[in-house]
């Protein structure tokens, strides 16, 4: 029940920061392709976690310049070649409503992305609202509970299987 209130508190509250907010129509395949870097927002599951690498691997490959965004205890856990990308948060970045930190949204609001990618499938206020912190034009992540307002790209997750929904993830945005 204080779960349920925190969360309806914390969406109201996300809501109203993010009320000004417009997520303009893109041209995604022009978007994507101009794009030279993207802050990538790690999965908090850990099936997901692993699964995601195919992601970066494929903006690696394109030669995109990437900041991946991950718990603290997470970087240890990635590719070696990913690691010196990796940007912390700990739960000393956390408010009491497991949103960032007041410090933490300083930060990410100083960054400057061409696009933002929420590789979480399950909804996570924290990675949602950290999505819109970012001064980004695109900003991807799977359809879930209130996608819309986070992300002007969603991508469809109808698989249970972590390895199928970010291979038609990898898909979608090699369509463009």
């Amino acid at each position: 029940m204080i779960d349920l209130i925190k969360e309806n508190f914390s969406r109201f509250l996300i809501s109203r920061k993010l009320k000004n907010i417009v997520l303009n129509e893109q041209d995604f395949s022009e978007a994507l392709r101009r794009s030279g870097s993207f802050l990538i927002l790690m999965p908090e599951d850990e099936k997901d976690f692993r699964a995601s690498y195919i992601i970066l691997e494929y903006l690696e490959h394109l030669n995109k310049s990437i900041k991946i965004l991950t718990r603290d205890y997470r970087i240890s856990l990635m590719p070696a070649k990913f690691r010196n990308k990796a940007m912390e948060f700990g739960i000393a970045d956390l408010n009491k409503l497991d949103l960032p930190s007041h410090k933490l949204i300083e930060k990410l609001s100083d960054m400057k992305f061409d696009g933002v990618m929420d590789l979480n499938r399950k909804d996570d206020l924290f990675y949602s609202y950290a999505s819109n912190l970012v001064n980004a034009r695109i900003r991807i992540g799977f359809s879930k509970k209130g996608a819309d307002k986070f992300y002007n790209f969603q991508i469809t997750n109808n698989d249970v299987e972590s390895e199928l929904a970010y291979s038609n993830f990898l898909n979608c945005l090699k369509m463009f």
